[in-house]
């Protein structure tokens, strides 16, 4: 018999919204300061960041789930940086057409990244191209999606500037249904004074924006205090961000937690991220 999807969910919201793992914010790092991402993960930052290897896993939400998670790997080396992301949305009923369950499947999304960053004219620039791909099980299909970014430094003082476009390419579609992607337009700013690192990030997208900010405490460079906010008022969504980071030797352990109301489904969300320098 023909196989469908048990619920509308998995149809209007997993299809059409599927193209948004390309926004989560991938490592406790990121997540802990407000979702402030560029930072940490500009390729037109590779050429000065550390060589290393990182490890995120992280339960989504648990408020309404328990059994939906994402794991990301990511390699520095040099100017490149190779990630991925995969996404698993949790254990579903496969039905027929009269309604009656006839099996189980879990759908998948993930994300295959690599990116270059270095000087073109005295200017820090970098590039990522992005494998998109989805596995719904009744629907599997692939895209490509990429980002420019550029980096400036003192632009006043010690304020340092991050810009990127994000998310452009093509997107996936199943059958005759096109997918949006989330391009967006996102703005990063540093700002160091003596032991504290301060955040921000503007995120524009065609129909509304976001924006996050925080700051970090170093103690010593081996203990890290964090804190931070996100807003994005089109979808009524607020909540604070804490973390804590730990660095023994080449190891760096990170873990953030995100606190809001009561009822939205990121509350109390935990994302563990471990780095081994290269």
């Amino acid at each position: 018999m023909k196989k469908i999807l048990l619920t509308l969910l998995l149809f209007s919201s997993i299809f059409a919204q599927a193209n948004r793992i390309l926004t989560l914010p991938p490592t406790a790092q990121v997540s802990s300061v407000g979702n402030v991402g560029l930072p940490f993960m500009s390729p037109a930052r590779n050429p000065m960041m550390k060589d290393n290897f990182g490890f995120s896993r992280v339960n989504w939400m648990q408020n309404i789930t328990d059994d939906m998670f994402y794991t990301h790997l990511s390699v520095k080396r040099q100017q490149f940086r190779f990630s991925m992301l995969a996404f698993n949305y949790g254990e579903q009923l496969e039905t027929n057409n009269n309604g009656v369950v006839i099996g189980k499947f879990t759908p998948t999304s993930s994300v295959w990244s690599m990116s270059w960053g270095g000087k073109i004219k005295k200017y820090n620039v970098g590039a990522t191209a992005k494998l998109l791909s989805h596995d719904l099980y009744s629907q599997k299909t692939l895209g490509a999606v990429f980002d420019v970014a550029t980096y400036l430094p003192k632009v006043w003082r010690d304020l340092d500037v991050d810009v990127q476009l994000s998310n452009f390419g093509f997107a996936p579609k199943y059958n005759d249904f096109e997918t949006m992607l989330p391009t967006s337009l996102n703005i990063a700013m540093t700002y160091p004074y003596k032991q504290w690192m301060f955040y921000e990030q503007h995120n524009i997208f065609k129909k509304f924006h976001t924006m996050g900010g925080g700051v970090m405490y170093n103690y010593n460079n081996q203990l890290f205090g964090k804190g931070g906010y996100y807003v994005d008022k089109t979808h009524d969504l607020q909540y604070l961000t804490f973390g804590v980071g730990m660095k023994y030797d080449k190891y760096l352990i990170n873990m953030s937690y995100i606190y809001g109301k009561e009822d939205m489904p990121l509350n109390s969300t935990i994302r563990l991220t471990i780095n081994l320098e290269l």
